[in-house]
């Protein structure tokens, strides 16, 4: 299984990389839940099942923070750079990106695909300390 994730510079290019799903720090368990472990990528704000016929290679869009895993054939992720990676069934890619840097989706193969995307918020911000004093 492979897996990517997708940054975006100051410029809001979007770039793809390798990315180890070992790496993440995940959670084990208690009891006979040792072994099993589990990760918060972050709060879910969308679930999405996008269906890709095949052919499709719709244009360059915004990509949002999101989790994606290919349920059914292939998909092809552009960044903005033209890079591509292709995704097969049970591949993921965990998108970064902070609303400026686009992707593309696509699918060249001769069967339809399905991504299934879990969008996640943007990061909050932290509001300033109220002032002191008068």
């Amino acid at each position: 299984m492979a897996a990517y994730r997708m940054t975006a510079d100051d410029q809001g290019r979007t770039h793809l990389e390798p990315w180890d799903l070992f790496d993440w720090p995940f959670e084990n368990g208690p009891g006979d839940f040792k072994g099993v472990g589990g990760a918060v990528m972050g709060d879910a704000s969308r679930v999405m099942l996008m269906r890709f016929e095949r052919g499709a290679r719709p244009g360059f869009h915004r990509a949002v923070p999101s989790f994606g895993v290919v349920v059914a054939g292939e998909i092809v992720v552009s960044d903005s750079t033209g890079q591509d990676v292709l995704l097969r069934v049970g591949d993921a890619i965990r998108v970064e990106t902070t609303g400026r840097g686009g992707w593309r989706l696509g699918n060249r193969g001769e069967e339809m695909a399905l991504l299934a995307l879990v969008q996640m918020p943007p990061p909050r911000a932290t509001p300033d300390a109220a002032p002191t004093g008068a």
